[in-house]
């Protein structure tokens, strides 16, 4: 079921996808390069917990800034059609953990040593400063990353051609979760670490297009990463 309507209801203006389409490379590649060579010149270097924070706080603004209008938008819209919204945030949350269930056996099947990717690395970071962790991954990151994924690449792409939108916004998803680890682990778990964050952005984006608005993808993606943090605690 879907609507009617073969656009997205929330659109971006053109300045927001052209400085969207300049932001998301920038967020990816020299963002982290720009923060690490400053925090490399403070008297005392940040720990990994706060340098995190900072970069997860430096994207989020951006992000706010530019699709200001958008978010606006998709709120009013939520609002609008509320028992819509409702019923795609309870179907994409049941989608995608039925769906990562069945994955995450599948992965167990190819790999019985695989853990993903992030898992160490976040545990070491809770346990160091939970409250931190949990603001940062919890209320700034979803609103980011679906934001730029969803918002930008998925809504910039589906009136040209929605199977690219929904092909293409998942793979830059699933990549952005895996690039920092190139060169550390090996091919076949930064495959299988790849296709694990397929499910995640199939559903979101098809999340996003049932409700029209990216606030229903943010809700999903917030609900994921809580559990996931309270799971590691």
């Amino acid at each position: 079921m879907s609507p009617k309507n073969t656009k997205l209801p929330a659109r971006l203006t053109d300045p927001a996808k052209i400085w969207g389409m300049l932001y998301l490379p920038f967020s990816i590649f020299l963002l982290p390069q720009l923060l690490h060579m400053l925090n490399t010149h403070l008297p005392t270097p940040l720990g990994n917990v706060w340098f995190n924070f900072i970069y997860f706080s430096c994207n989020f603004l951006a992000v706010i800034w530019i699709f200001r209008f958008f978010l606006k938008q998709a709120l009013i819209y939520a609002g609008k059609h509320f028992w819509r919204f409702l019923m795609a945030v309870l179907a994409g949350a049941t989608i995608y953990w039925l769906l990562n269930w069945l994955l995450s056996i599948l992965l167990q099947q190819v790999s019985d040593s695989y853990v993903n990717l992030n898992d160490s690395n976040m545990v070491i970071m809770l346990h160091s400063n939970f409250a931190v962790m949990f603001v940062g991954s919890v209320i700034l990151v979803p609103i980011a990353e679906e934001t730029l994924h969803r918002g930008l690449v998925f809504g910039v792409l589906y009136d040209w051609c929605p199977l690219a939108a929904y092909l293409v916004s998942t793979a830059v998803f699933s990549a952005v979760h895996i690039i920092g680890y190139i060169g550390v682990y090996s091919p076949l778990h930064l495959i299988l670490a790849f296709l694990q964050y397929i499910p995640a952005g199939l559903v979101l984006a098809w999340t996003y297009r049932f409700s029209g608005s990216i606030f229903a993808p943010i809700l999903i993606h917030a609900s994921i990463n809580c559990i996931g943090l309270m799971s590691m605690r």
